[in-house]
């Protein structure tokens, strides 16, 4: 039997550059950027997010919290992009485990990542087939339909985006958000200028604020605002010039998350009042962010940010689709899953058949939801099932990372990479206690979805040890090797 050297990436990197799947694109910088932050949905964060990681976490001082998890995660993103350089072949989360901690630790998270995006897709699906029912609804005085009928057909056109090349979701993408970053500032500037409710006031900076109420569960409501930043490194193959446009989308992507989302969390407090906001979300927090946006921007932004709750989700459900797709194909690059679900479309070169699965599997939990007449409100949980796997993927990167790096005495960006995993452990321990107020999942349904995100992981480590004794050859690709 072939040995099979598991401390992976220890000797001098590959100088193969050429595209180990035959995925091709051609996005810059921007797109790339909007492409990821098209995942996190500038909207639906501001509309769902923030007024609840105010009223369950540290009340004022959540837009601290933000500040300080941009931090963690930016020291993180310099492990990552450091060790990005030395590895020529795409991945994500899946080929970063590998080459820091082994080939079954690797897969093991690469399964994780797959379910935990999946989850995200098939969840926001829910998102945008409410959102699309309120608009019709509301402002075309349409029919009301069950929701499943309008995700059905917006799965129909992200499996059509999704089969064509990138570049076309780029643009979609970029248009999308746009829309929603011009209605987030416009509603940040006016708050700013109109003095909020009783003048701009500081009491989020105080340590009595910052301090108050729970700051772990604000810190695991922040960490969960960078979804998806790792998604830059996951397309490397699909964007000009990877060493330039990797490393400046990561860190601006993680940037504009931090001001955007610690800014609005500021305003979005001052919009009420330090002293009346907590009463406020504690009334009805669900449509705080509507309201605020009514009273500051006047009847028409009011009926405008509805629209674009839905293509905010929308945007995020293509996005997660996309990210979906290339996990899945590159686990299947490497013969994990079969292979010609990383063949590439010979006109679009883009990951068509791994798009695909993701439509069919998505469409099929969707009839399955309906026919069993689910609520809409079931995504919660599985938004927050890909929450808690995204807490416990960050905390092994960082390690994987710091393992990587430190063995090439890369010390500096391996120790940047390290500092974020106290808090992230403790993050994922908080996120297992907590799991009810992350997902809304109580009583079975906990038991369910922890159970599948720790039995996928280690689903993943123990194909990697059946791979190691019986294929290995496949076990030898494990993590794009």
């Amino acid at each position: 039997m072939t040995h099979i050297d598991d401390n992976v990436g220890m000797g001098v990197p590959s100088t193969d550059t050429t595209s180990s799947g035959g995925l091709r694109g051609n996005m810059g910088v921007t797109e790339l950027m909007f492409t990821v932050l098209a995942y996190n949905a500038p909207v639906v964060t501001f509309l769902s997010f923030i007024p609840v990681a105010i009223l369950l976490g540290n009340g004022l001082g959540v837009p601290v919290a933000f500040i300080a998890c941009g931090l963690l995660i930016a020291s993180l993103s310099y492990g990552i992009v450091a060790m990005a350089s030395h590895l020529d072949k795409p991945g994500g989360f899946y080929a970063i485990v590998t080459a820091g901690l082994g080939r079954i630790v690797g897969l093991s998270a690469g399964f994780a990542a797959l379910l935990g995006y999946f989850m995200a897709t098939f969840a926001t699906y829910g998102v945008v087939g409410l959102a699309l029912d309120t608009v019709v609804v509301d402002l075309l005085d349409g029919p009301h339909v069950s929701w499943w009928v309008w995700s059905l057909l917006a799965a129909a056109a992200v499996s059509v985006l999704g089969y064509v090349n990138i570049n076309l979701s780029a643009k979609v993408m970029v248009c999308l958000l746009g829309c929603e970053l011009i209605l987030v500032v416009a509603y940040d500037l006016a708050v700013l200028f109109q003095g909020g409710a009783s003048g701009i006031g500081f009491d989020s900076f105080t340590g009595d604020s910052i301090f108050s109420g729970s700051l772990a569960i604000a810190l695991l409501f922040g960490v969960a605002l960078y979804g998806g930043f790792e998604a830059t490194v996951i397309f490397r193959d699909e964007v000009k010039d990877s060493r330039r446009t990797i490393p400046r989308a990561t860190f601006g992507v993680v940037a504009a998350i931090t001001i955007l989302y610690a800014f609005t969390a500021w305003l979005f407090i001052n919009s009420f009042g330090a002293n009346a906001v907590m009463s406020v979300l504690g009334k009805d927090y669900i449509s705080s962010g509507e309201q605020s946006v009514h009273d500051y921007l006047g009847s028409f932004a009011g009926h405008a940010v509805v629209v674009l709750l839905f293509t905010s989700a929308f945007a995020l459900v293509l996005a997660a689709h996309n990210i979906t797709a290339r996990y899945l194909f590159n686990l299947a690059a490497d013969e994990i899953l079969p292979r010609k679900l990383a063949q590439a479309h010979a006109v679009h070169v883009s990951p068509h058949r791994a798009s695909i699965t993701v439509s069919v599997l998505s469409v099929g939990g969707l009839v399955l939801l309906a026919a069993t007449k689910s609520d809409a409100y079931i995504y919660a949980k599985f938004l927050g099932l890909y929450g808690y796997t995204f807490v416990m993927l960050l905390a092994v990167v960082s390690l994987a990372a710091f393992v990587y790096l430190w063995r090439r005495q890369l010390k500096r960006p391996a120790v940047f990479a390290l500092l974020p995993l106290p808090v992230l452990l403790t993050t994922l321990v908080l996120a297992t206690d907590k799991f009810v107020l992350l997902s809304g999942a109580e009583g079975t349904w906990k038991v369910v979805l922890l159970s599948s995100v720790w039995g996928f992981t280690l689903l993943g480590a123990v194909v990697a040890v059946v791979l190691r004794r019986r294929r290995p050859d496949i076990y030898a690709r494990i993590g794009r090797q």
